[in-house]
């Protein structure tokens, strides 16, 4: 390099790789350099919480109203077993079939849901529970010939 202005901006422009070089390269060289960082473990999805569900749409609209329409002071209610559940009961999502009724009393919807192992479907506040997909309640029938 014979011009006297490359040589001045050589040392200011490799000073912070040499820097970068001699602080990495011990660790590089001693096999102690940063880890990759992992993604953080999955955590298995939680199993979706019971909700309200009364036989009679008259006890589930009693229930609600005498906890200030609040479903948390609801289940705590079901959950003591000394308590006056109107019939009432915390039921399992996975037990859902299928929607039987619907209705809107008051400005609030309820749902009436056909659950397993009952012939009575059972009211709760509308969308506090899907009916399970078809799939999943029922297995397919095998692909049969056509003849």
């Amino acid at each position: 390099m014979r011009d006297p202005v490359l040589r001045s901006l050589l040392p200011a422009r490799a000073a912070p790789l040499l820097l970068l070089l001699l602080t990495v390269a011990p660790a590089v060289a001693q096999g102690t350099a940063p880890a990759p960082r992992k993604a953080a473990p999955a955590t298995p999805a939680a199993a979706p919480a019971p909700f309200v569900a009364c036989p009679s749409l008259a006890n589930l609209r009693l229930l609600l109203r005498t906890n200030r329409n609040d479903p948390g002071a609801v289940s705590a209610i079901l959950a003591d077993d000394r308590a006056e559940h109107l019939g009432c009961a915390l039921i399992g999502r996975e037990r859902v079939q299928a929607l039987a009724d619907h209705v809107e009393l008051g400005g609030t919807a309820y749902d009436c849901l056909s659950l397993q192992g009952t012939g009575t479907c059972h009211w709760t506040l509308s969308g506090t529970a899907a009916p399970a997909p078809a799939a999943a309640r029922t297995q397919a029938a095998p692909d049969r010939p056509r003849r």
